[in-house]
């Protein structure tokens, strides 16, 4: 270990070793020196003595790299440090404490805490969200919009940084995209704060930037029947899975993943009834739905034609036998290019459903609630914790009545055969 007068000229006439490290210590500053490894880097040490648990102990010390850190600067931080330990100081708790801050800084970027938040995050009654759910919080904070964001530590994100990415979504016209990416981020950062790796939620009190409408759409008969009539086939165009999957949405008002993943395992044709599982509902409650006659009969239909074909599988909707139905959007569009109405969604016929059994059919509220499987107005609250009753009865006949009165708009039937429910 040799020892010479660390100065700026000498320390440029060092040579790096063939192998290994040498230490060139200085006769200067005892116990600093410049470490030189066979690799070329240039580390300023200090071996020194503190007091530490009531005893003399050795301590090796580092101040950086040269030549990022100047001899000066080296030298000076050798000074202090040997200070402190005269001092019964510890001389690298500061620089360990700084170590500590730069690995947190680097562990909590937005990029790790967002992988971490999707991993990891719980909603309402503690529950993961739903995979659709997941799958959007997903695409929306990996999106580009938050690529600048990355390897920034989610501490140093500020309540600018989140409106300047909301103004972008409001300049483009996504309005309520807006409102949508402010809500995972309101999720990412409350989680965050939660978990005591962020000190502060930027997204606090920031209001709803994009103007945002509650889909109000209700089908009219006219549009019903055109919807319908677009799922028949014709001469030209063979009936596909969509058509009954769009025929069961409008007759049973259930949701349409709970339609499109339907498994024969939870369907009993012979006493028409179709039992959705807790783990499949939005509400995580077990759902009876008795099924109509024409219901009854599309899914005859779909197990004679998965017969036909020699298809092995657990869902009723699939062209697969593995994965139940998934072309959606480009069924949709098609399905709309046929009926020709105005923009509607796959859930409007859920809500045209309780809409027309309220008004049309005279069926009692919670019964339609109870039918579509929605907690919320008579049957939220205490009235919901008290009252289980599963109105089955009620629920059959009103299907049955909703079956009749779809058919006849539709033109299926031609006489008067609905049964009005009294009120």
């Amino acid at each position: 270990m040799p020892s010479i007068q660390l100065t700026d000229a000498a320390v440029k006439r060092l040579k790096t070793p063939a192998e290994g490290r040498v230490e060139y210590w200085d006769t200067r500053t005892p116990g600093f020196g410049l470490r030189i490894s066979s690799t070329g880097v240039r580390s300023w040490v200090m071996i020194l003595r503190i007091l530490k648990d009531g005893r003399w102990v050795q301590q090796r010390l580092t101040f950086g790299k040269y030549p990022g850190v100047t001899l000066a600067e080296a030298r000076a931080k050798a000074i202090e440090a040997k200070g402190q330990a005269e001092r019964g100081e510890d001389p690298g708790a500061e620089s360990r404490a700084e170590k500590r801050a730069m690995i947190e800084r680097t562990r909590h970027t937005f990029a790790a805490v967002r992988g971490e938040f999707l991993t990891k995050y719980r909603g309402r009654g503690n529950r993961r969200p739903a995979k659709r759910t997941l799958a959007e919080i997903k695409r929306v904070l990996e999106s580009d919009l938050f690529t600048d964001w990355s390897d920034t530590p989610l501490s140093k994100i500020t309540r600018r940084d989140v409106l300047d990415v909301l103004d972008v979504l409001l300049a483009r016209g996504s309005e309520v995209m807006a409102n949508r990416t402010l809500a995972y981020l309101s999720m990412l950062f409350g989680w965050a704060l939660h978990r005591e790796i962020i000190e502060s939620d930027p997204t606090e009190s920031i209001k709803k930037p994009g103007v945002e409408q509650s889909r109000e759409r209700v089908l009219t008969l006219d549009e019903m029947r055109a919807i319908w009539q677009a799922t028949e086939p014709t001469e030209t165009r063979k009936g596909d899975l969509f058509d009954s999957i769009v025929k069961v949405l409008m007759l049973t008002g259930q949701r349409r993943e709970e339609v499109g993943a339907m498994r024969w395992s939870e369907v009993d044709l012979a006493s028409a009834m179709w039992t959705l599982p807790a783990e499949r509902t939005k509400n995580h409650r077990e759902h009876l739905i008795p099924l109509s006659t024409p219901v009854v009969e599309i899914l005859k239909a779909r197990q004679a034609e998965q017969a036909a074909m020699g298809m092995a599988t657990e869902f009723v909707f699939t062209s697969f036998g593995p994965r139940p139905f998934a072309g959606w959007s480009k069924s949709k569009r098609a399905l709309d290019a046929r009926a020709d109405i105005a923009s509607w969604t796959l859930h409007d016929l859920r809500r045209t459903l309780a809409t027309r059994m309220a008004e049309d059919l005279r069926t009692l509220p919670h019964v339609i609630e109870a039918t579509i499987n929605h907690v919320s107005g008579v049957r939220s609250g205490v009235a919901g914790i008290y009252n289980r009753a599963l109105y089955l009865d009620e629920r059959r006949a009103a299907l049955d009545a909703w079956a009749g009165y779809v058919l006849q708009v539709v033109g299926v039937v031609e006489t008067d055969n609905v049964v009005r429910l009294a009120r």
